[in-house]
C-alpha cells in the first residue's frame, strides 16, 4: 500500500492492525469479525465521500444509508481487497473534505439526522479508527496513547452525541433510565455531565464541581462512553449512589 504522509495516526495504526491481523478473528464488537470492522471503515469513508461530494456540487444529500446497507458489499471482499479499499477511500476523504473546508470553513451538511461541520468529519473517522482498533487489540500501548486524547472525547460528546451513543441504552431500559443525572470524571479534565429527561439524553462538558457517579482514566472513560470496558475493568470506580452506576452503565451499553 501507498500511505499519505498526512494521515492521522489513528487512520494508519487501524490500517496497520486490518493487514496484520486474521480477518476472521473475533473482536471486542460481538457480532464482529476483523474484516467486518473493516467494511465498517470502509462504509464510513465511502458515505462521507458522497455527502461532501454532493455539498461540494451543490445538491446536498438529505439522507444517510444504513449501517448494513453501506457495509455489506464491503464484507463480500477479500481482505487484501477490503484493506486496498480502506486505505484508498482513507485518502479520498481528506482530500474531499479539505476541497470544501479550504473555500468554506464553517461548511456544514446532514449527516444521520443531525447537523455536522464537514471538518468535524477528520475527528470523527480518528475517533472511530481508534475505537475500532482497540476492538482488534484492546488495550495495548498505543490505544492507550490514542484514546487518552481529550479531543476525541470531545468530539464523541459534542459531534456524535448523546443520541447514537445513548441509542441501544434507550431502547433497551427506556423509562426506566428517566431521571438519571451523572457525572463521569477523570482527575485533571472537565467531567461529562449525563441527564435524561424522559427518553431524551443529554451531554454536557461541564466543571468538575458535584461529586462524581464513576471515575477513572480518561481512556477508560472515552470507552465507557462508547459502550466498551476497559481491561481491567476496575480502572472506573463507581463513586456515586449504587442505582445511579446502574442505570448510567446500562444507559451507555453501546453505539
Amino acid at each position: 500500500m501507498t500511505r499519505s504522509t498526512t494521515r492521522p495516526t489513528e487512520a494508519e495504526e487501524f490500517l496497520t492492525a486490518l493487514q496484520d491481523t486474521p480477518p476472521h478473528a473475533l473482536t471486542a464488537c460481538p457480532e464482529w469479525t476483523v474484516h467486518d470492522t473493516g467494511a465498517h471503515l470502509a462504509g464510513i469513508y465511502e458515505e462521507v465521500i458522497r455527502h461532501v461530494q454532493a455539498y461540494a456540487a451543490g445538491t446536498p444529500l438529505t439522507t444517510t444509508r444504513s449501517f448494513e446497507e453501506r457495509e455489506a458489499p464491503f464484507r463480500e471482499l477479500s481482505a487484501p481487497q477490503l484493506l486496498n479499499i480502506v486505505d484508498r477511500e482513507e485518502q479520498r476523504m481528506r482530500q474531499e473534505i479539505h476541497a470544501v473546508i479550504d473555500e468554506e470553513p464553517d461548511a456544514t451538511l446532514w449527516w444521520t439526522g443531525r447537523w455536522m461541520r464537514v471538518d468535524a468529519f477528520l475527528s470523527h473517522l480518528r475517533n472511530e479508527c481508534a475505537i475500532h482498533r482497540w476492538d482488534i487489540y484492546g488495550d495495548d500501548e498505543t490505544n492507550m496513547k490514542l484514546l487518552q486524547q481529550f479531543d476525541l472525547f470531545k468530539h464523541a460528546v459534542t459531534n456524535i452525541g448523546p443520541k447514537p451513543l445513548c441509542a441501544r441504552g434507550i431502547n433497551k431500559y427506556g423509562a426506566e433510565l428517566s431521571g438519571l443525572s451523572a457525572r463521569i470524571r477523570t482527575e485533571g479534565l472537565p467531567d461529562l455531565h449525563i441527564t435524561i429527561s424522559g427518553t431524551v439524553p443529554t451531554m454536557e462538558i461541564v466543571d468538575p464541581t458535584d461529586e462524581p457517579t464513576i471515575s477513572g482514566d480518561q481512556e477508560a472513560r472515552l470507552l465507557l462512553l462508547w459502550g466498551r470496558s476497559p481491561t481491567p475493568a476496575t480502572r472506573l470506580q463507581a463513586t456515586g449512589p449504587h442505582d445511579t452506576v446502574l442505570r448510567l452503565r446500562r444507559l451507555l451499553s453501546g453505539y
